[in-house]
């Protein structure tokens, strides 16, 4: 993957955390796209914390694949900042929607939001019992913060959720501290405002509240400030939604009740069982819907969303600096040329092929057509050497004690007294090792017995000449 491979074309979103920028992804072959690419703020890299969560949020989104998730399909760094690369959904998200549905001075249409809220729980119910591909065990995701920000709208009627920072896995790295709240204050579930260990039906909860305001076009849970929010969470009265919206029929408004239901053990336990009701409806009140009909719906919101686009591009352009670019997009794209995938240089060094790395001691896998590796110049303990041919080992001849004085010393000779080698005085060949004598240690070696103790009679003359060149001096000394 190369540096350059996603230039960015605009800001998205922004929050305290991350921003999200619209880029284009060229691929190697040429062929283009545009992605979302969600950017840490560079003031949280401090943040180690932070950090991991944002990476814990990266690599878990790396897991889903569904069509109502959003896809993550690369995770990133530069010198500065990490990114998180995403399809970019083309369209709104819920929260958009419900504004826009106000100012209409109206709910949302009840086989539409039935249909929205199906489309959630099939992505709920997906990420809920997604399994380890290696060891099958369950992941136990739970997403924690469903809510209307969190709820895209494409323009061709899909509903995907994204953003599974606050998602909660046992393969996390980053895990939650006892007693601390995550999530969207208003869409939290009474066990969890209450800072107590939650499961999936959490998610089912938030659902539910979803629904009710959809239905109503108004806020479940509201204080005043955060500490009000909480307490009426924790409270858990859901007011009858029929007195807000008498066209909701009874037995929808007993759904959500039910997943809306503050003992636990009582809401539906499944996202599965929670969506089996709402198409039990849909089939009892013979409702028919698709995502056609939420494309009409969204018609108008999306020329409303169009016309304010062309109106960023003319700001945009009046932005431009006097070369004709938009310094802030010319710095973040300066970031991308330094985007590299978390983990490249690992997987450089291994497409690499380099060679393994044989451990001091490790005995390496004898291949029997070749001759034994072994380093005839390094003597083997005790005294012996392996030869190449995986012989029997052969004594190394002994090497002379440097405390001892050499027999030339001993006579008493000076370096000039030394006899030359001449060119011709080669070192006798070496026997083959099959027909190898070992040289007696003249040290050590018995002098041979004569054979015939008759000859020489029993006087043994020892003559030793000492020729001493430089003097001229011969001495002669006879022993008997």
């Amino acid at each position: 993957m190369t540096s350059q491979r996603y230039r960015p074309l605009f800001k998205l979103d922004a929050g305290g955390m991350a921003e999200v920028y619209v880029a284009e992804a060229e691929s190697m072959a040429g062929f283009k796209k545009k992605v979302a690419i969600k950017r840490i703020l560079p003031g949280l890299i401090k943040d180690q914390r932070f950090v991991r969560m944002f990476l814990d949020e990266a690599r878990l989104s790396l897991r889903l694949a569904h069509a109502n998730i959003v896809s993550v399909f690369d995770i990133g760094e530069s010198d500065s900042t990490y990114f998180i690369v995403m399809d970019f959904v083309h369209g709104i998200n819920m929260k958009t929607l419900l504004e826009h549905q106000v100012k209409r001075g109206g709910p949302m249409p009840v086989a539409l939001t039935v249909f929205i809220l199906n489309e959630v729980l099939k992505g709920l119910s997906y990420a809920h019992r997604l399994t380890d591909s290696e060891t099958g065990r369950p992941l136990g995701i739970i997403h924690r913060d469903i809510s209307p920000p969190n709820i895209l709208i494409s323009w061709n009627g899909e509903i995907k959720l994204t953003d599974f920072g606050l998602a909660k896995a046992t393969t996390q790295l980053e895990s939650t501290d006892p007693g601390v709240v995550k999530g969207k204050y208003s869409y939290l579930s009474p066990e969890a405002a209450r800072a107590e260990e939650i499961d999936a039906r959490a998610d089912l909860y938030a659902a539910g509240i979803l629904g009710f305001e959809m239905l109503t076009g108004r806020r479940l849970f509201r204080g005043k400030n955060d500490y009000e929010t909480i307490a009426l969470v924790r409270a858990g009265e859901v007011p009858s939604i029929r007195q807000y919206n008498p066209n909701v029929p009874e037995d929808l408004e007993q759904v959500l009740f039910r997943a809306l239901h503050k003992d636990i053990s009582q809401r539906y336990q499944t996202a599965d069982d929670f969506a089996e009701a709402l198409l039990g409806f849909l089939f009892t009140h013979r409702l028919k819907v698709s995502a056609r009909d939420l494309i009409d719906f969204c018609r108008p919101v999306r020329e409303e969303q169009e016309a304010e686009r062309r109106q960023a591009e003319t700001k945009a352009q009046q932005e431009r600096s006097p070369g004709g670019n938009n310094l802030i997009i010319n710095l973040i794209n300066e970031e991308m040329l330094h985007f590299r995938s978390l983990g490249q240089e690992e997987k450089k060094e291994a497409s690499a092929g380099a060679q393994p790395v044989v451990a001091i001691g490790e005995p390496k896998a004898l291949d029997p057509s070749q001759p034994l590796d072994v380093d005839v110049f390094t003597p083997a303990p005790g005294g012996v050497t392996p030869n190449r041919l995986g012989l029997s080992p052969t004594p190394t001849e002994p090497l002379p004690d440097k405390n001892e004085p050499s027999l030339v010393d001993q006579l008493g000779l000076s370096k000039d007294d030394r006899p030359k080698t001449s060119p011709d005085n080669k070192l006798p060949k070496r026997p083959p090792p099959g027909n190898r004598t070992i040289p007696p240690d003249p040290r050590t070696a018995r002098p041979p017995e004569p054979t015939n103790k008759g000859e020489g009679g029993s006087a043994w003359i020892i003559v030793l000449l000492l020729l001493l060149v430089g003097g001229g001096v011969v001495a002669f000394l006879v022993l008997t």
